[in-house]
């Protein structure tokens, strides 16, 4: 009887065993089921061959598309630099200092990347002619910086001061509105220098310089978007040429005055003598596309009252004498 009670419950034995391997075989199975069945999801799917062809169609980047919307859309800029001894002009002191040419280095560098038209003093032939003619018919010793900037065409004009001390960099930015020269923004950043070496030091003003962007960018995107809605800023200077008594003098400042009020959305008088009218005329974007329909519109405006000659014209300066 004991032998057959132990016979039964090896049989019980053996098939419990027999079940568990099954059951473990089981689940190895499942399991090696369900890993392909990740692994296939974990798979990109094979796209149909007209799906390979969706990325062509994309609509372009928000950057891209500003551009497309044509010179309007962006600013126009330059970089000169603030600090220069006595008596010598933005271009020099570019050439002179390797820590300026870092700076407008990585300012340029940070405005071209955002596809903005950036001007520069360097290979510029004329800029000096067409800042000494300002200056020989507005009779003004104006900012340089000022005055290249509409001669170079800018619309804006940035202005940089580097300084070091006990190994730190500091620079400061500050952005011009170019046809008022009306200030429209400043930003600070500093960077240590790895080093005295020029190099490092060279080095150290390039990132402060970058660093600063940024936010000057905000301030000048801010004015840019707001201003532009109230016209496009020229700068209109005018040169009296002949004899002209008092009487006749103010006729025809009176008729420029009236002229331009008529056609421009504001009219700001600069300078306004016996020999010059010096003025900012806010331009509506639907009536004059550029400088070249202001100056058009002012010389068949005074045709019959004065002989009306075009000197020079850039995108934000017209230069015209009055005969």
């Amino acid at each position: 009887m004991r032998k057959l009670i132990t016979l039964i419950a090896l049989m019980g034995l053996m098939a419990s065993l027999s079940f568990a391997a099954d059951d473990a075989a089981t689940r190895r199975r499942s399991a090696k089921a369900f890993d392909e069945l990740d692994a296939d999801e974990a798979r990109p799917a094979k796209r149909p061959a007209y799906e390979k062809q969706a990325p062509a169609r994309q609509a372009p980047a928000p950057r891209q598309q500003s551009i497309a919307m044509g010179n309007q859309a962006l600013p126009t800029i330059i970089v000169v630099p603030a600090q220069k001894a006595k008596g010598m002009s933005d271009l020099q002191a570019f050439q002179s200092n390797p820590n300026n040419r870092m700076a407008i280095e990585a300012i340029n560098g940070y405005l071209t990347q955002r596809q903005y038209e950036v001007k520069s003093l360097a290979g510029e032939e004329t800029l000096g002619e067409v800042v000494q003619m300002q200056q020989d018919i507005a009779e003004t010793e104006e900012d340089l910086s000022y005055l290249a900037s509409l001669a170079l065409s800018a619309d804006i004009y940035i202005k940089f001061s580097a300084s070091i001390e006990g190994g730190i960099v500091l620079i400061e930015l500050s952005a011009y509105e170019a046809a008022t020269a009306r200030l429209l923004g400043s930003q600070t950043s500093q960077a240590a220098a790895n080093g005295q070496s020029k190099g490092a030091i060279a080095q150290a003003v390039f990132d402060a310089a970058h660093r600063a962007m940024p936010g000057l960018e905000k301030k000048i995107k801010g004015y840019w978007e707001v201003d532009r809605k109230n016209g496009v800023q020229y700068k209109v200077i005018m040169k009296l040429q002949g004899d002209f008594d008092e009487q006749r003098v103010e006729d025809i400042q009176d008729d420029v005055n009236m002229l331009a009020k008529k056609a421009f959305k504001r009219v700001n008088t600069n300078v306004q003598t016996a020999k010059t009218i010096d003025m900012t005329v806010f331009a509506d974007m639907d009536k004059f596309a550029d400088s070249q329909e202001v100056y058009s519109y002012i010389r068949r405006g005074l045709k019959g009252s004065v002989t009306v000659r075009k000197i020079n014209i850039t995108k934000k300066l017209i230069l015209i004498e009055l005969k």
